[in-house]
């Protein structure tokens, strides 16, 4: 009858509504924690740009609602970017190469293919370990193999001067490498009360399935201090991280760049990466080292 009852009738919908919409992602509120029934939430990949703009969220939702089912009411919410950092060693016969650069260049490459395909800038996508490998084996003739390490990272945006909770997922299991903490590596930034520059990790519970977050200042680069306990918690195999009221007050920039965002960055437990509701995986080559 030309309705939207459930979820992939939503995301078949909004491209005949929104002809730039690359990806559509729709789940039902039922599905959150805590759950929001009575409500379906929409986000939309554009061809063009990173996000929808506020009057062409508030179209489409006047849109759906000619095929929304009575008492159903639709969100049109931001998708979310779910960063690859790789760093990859690749060893190749000198023999059968011209240069090092040789090499590099179609290693780069074949990223460069690989972070523009259809395996990834989607919603529902997931990064594959086995096949990226392969991708950097058979790049060049003279490639013997490679060993490459792989992290997530969550850009957030700060609201400065006020007191804000912050919410994140990775939507993956984040693996612990030491029981006494410093698992999440986090970008600097400054908060009320605390001079200095400081940063942000967990320290797991004895269950090493949850843990709480920290801030922290370095003294040296191998001698951190820590600073404020329990301002968070962190859920290990969800991937969730909760921060409690935080006032920052700015935030260290970041290769250059004067805007408000800082950055967390965790290894996964598995190193295949899976991008789950609103989430894409963005991978590029400024993330990667080879």
């Amino acid at each position: 009858q030309d309705r939207a009852v459930t979820s992939s009738d939503y995301e078949a919908l909004v491209p005949r509504l929104y002809a730039e919409a690359e990806s559509v992602a729709a789940y039902g509120g039922e599905d959150l924690d805590p759950p929001q029934y009575g409500k379906v939430f929409v986000s939309i990949k554009p061809y063009n740009g990173v996000f929808l703009s506020e009057e062409i969220k508030r179209n489409l939702q006047l849109q759906l609602r000619k095929y929304s089912v009575a008492g159903i009411i639709t969100e049109i919410i931001d998708l979310k970017y779910l960063y690859i950092e790789v760093d990859t060693n690749v060893y190749y016969n000198q023999n059968s190469a011209g240069s090092v650069d040789q090499v590099k260049t179609a290693v780069t490459n074949n990223i460069l293919k690989y972070s523009n395909s259809t395996q990834l800038n989607k919603f529902g996508a997931r990064f594959k370990y086995s096949k990226f490998g392969k991708i950097i084996d058979d790049s060049h003739d003279s490639i013997t193999s490679n060993i490459t390490t792989i992290n997530m990272r969550r850009d957030l945006q700060a609201l400065l001067n006020q007191f804000v909770e912050y919410s994140l997922g990775f939507g993956n299991q984040i693996h612990i490498k030491s029981e006494i903490g410093f698992n999440i590596k986090s970008s600097g930034f400054s908060v009320s009360g605390i001079s200095g520059t400081v940063y942000m990790s967990d320290a797991p519970n004895v269950d090493l399935k949850t843990g709480t977050i920290f801030l922290f200042k370095l003294n040296s680069p191998t001698e951190p201090v820590i600073l404020k306990r329990n301002i968070g918690t962190i859920d290990y195999t969800t991937g969730e991280i909760k921060i409690n009221d935080l006032y920052i007050t700015s935030v260290s920039n970041i290769n250059g760049s004067t805007s408000t965002v800082f950055r967390l960055t965790v290894q996964p437990d598995s190193k295949d990466i899976k991008s789950v509701r609103n989430q894409v995986l963005e991978f590029n080559l400024n993330d990667a080292t080879v």
